[in-house]
């Protein structure tokens, strides 16, 4: 019985560690925040951002298929707070419409200039891959008036990305079906097995006692 009970510890144990860890990782590609009301997250798919990384900055990079944690502009007066916030360097994510297809996207670039007309922020973005081709001058420019801005990107993570990509392809979720049927036989025939073996052990500890 003293060996369950430490087995149920370890187990505990493990358990805690593993949600303290999975806490903590969201808690920072929140921007420190354990909110998610205003946060939205997406996979990028294009590599415009998967340039060369800019260690000066929180956001360094966008990996093409990362998934990147966004904090939406606020609604009501606090997104001017919002506004006046961002700087130079900051990653953001906004509506943008091809000039040249007229479709509108959703692009994921960094601000590379801002500056202020008449109360009205006008912020121009641009790809870090676009920046480091010379021969590239594509930009993008967004007003805090037009309401195109989506937010702000506070994490990036390739692994969740890829994940969440996967996941979303027919052999991902032919392999989360397999895993939900292991993990749910597993909660129905492990405590089977193991009374069964406790059973086993007591039967062969009063043979014992027996033979005595």
């Amino acid at each position: 019985m003293k060996q369950t009970a430490y087995l149920k510890v370890a187990v505990a144990l493990v358990v805690l560690t593993c949600i303290l860890g999975i806490g903590n990782f969201f808690h920072d590609m929140n921007g420190g925040s354990f909110d998610f009301s205003e946060t939205e997250m997406r996979v990028v798919v294009s590599g415009s951002m998967d340039g060369e990384p800019r260690e000066e900055y929180d956001i360094q990079t966008v990996p093409v298929g990362s998934m990147v944690f966004i904090q939406k502009v606020p609604e009501g007066p606090y997104a001017n707070d919002f506004y006046s916030s961002l700087r130079i360097g900051d990653v953001v994510t906004f509506n943008y419409k091809n000039p040249a297809t007229r479709e509108i996207m959703v692009v994921t670039h960094r601000i590379i200039d801002i500056s202020n007309q008449g109360g009205d922020m006008r912020f121009t973005m641009a790809g870090d891959s676009i920046l480091d081709d010379p021969t590239n001058s594509s930009k993008q420019v967004v007003y805090s008036s037009s309401g195109d801005m989506i937010g702000k990107v506070t994490g990036v993570s390739e692994g969740l990305g890829d994940i969440t990509v996967f996941i979303s392809s027919a052999h991902g979720k032919a392999v989360l079906i397999g895993v939900f049927a292991a993990l749910l036989a597993i909660i129905w025939v492990g405590p089977m097995i193991f009374r069964h073996f406790n059973r086993s052990v007591d039967d062969k500890k009063d043979s014992n006692k027996e033979c005595d």
